[in-house]
């Protein structure tokens, strides 16, 4: 009888052990498949920044709007529309500041991630989306249609 129940006992623990390595395999996959199923968050440190850039912008103090934004830009990177909203206030920052290099370069980074739709049917106020275009017209550099 206690071998019986010795064997008994060895087979409810493998059987108690698959358990629960199927249900941790079965957990992972699901988790797997939610997070390639939602969209990636982004990190709140980037959008705290992006919001002190448009803060700083509305308050014309373009230096401080271009710097936050440009940190905020890279962790945006996986969010196209924010992306894009962040390039049009930094473009617009960096001609306020007469940089012209800069201006050239965002304009540039809008048409390599192909922004330019996003921009026109974007959140951003009627205001900006004008300026951003009257400063995008006289580039050379424009983005493409």
């Amino acid at each position: 009888m206690t071998r019986a129940l010795e064997l008994s006992r060895r087979r409810l623990l493998q059987i108690l052990l698959m358990s629960l390595f199927a249900s941790i395999l079965v957990g992972n996959t699901m988790a797997g498949q939610q997070a390639t199923s939602s969209s990636p968050q982004v990190d709140p440190f980037y959008l705290r920044l992006f919001d002190d850039g448009l803060a700083a912008f509305n308050r014309n103090d373009f230096e401080e709007a271009f710097e936050n934004l440009k940190i905020a830009a890279f962790g945006l990177l996986d969010e196209p529309d924010l992306l894009g909203e962040a390039f049009v206030y930094l473009t617009l920052s960096a001609y306020n500041l007469k940089k012209t290099d800069q201006v050239e370069y965002y304009l540039r980074e809008i048409s390599r991630f192909k922004l330019n739709h996003r921009i026109r049917s974007s959140r951003l106020p009627d205001k900006i989306k004008d300026q951003f275009a009257r400063i995008q017209s006289s580039f050379k550099n424009g983005l493409p249609g």
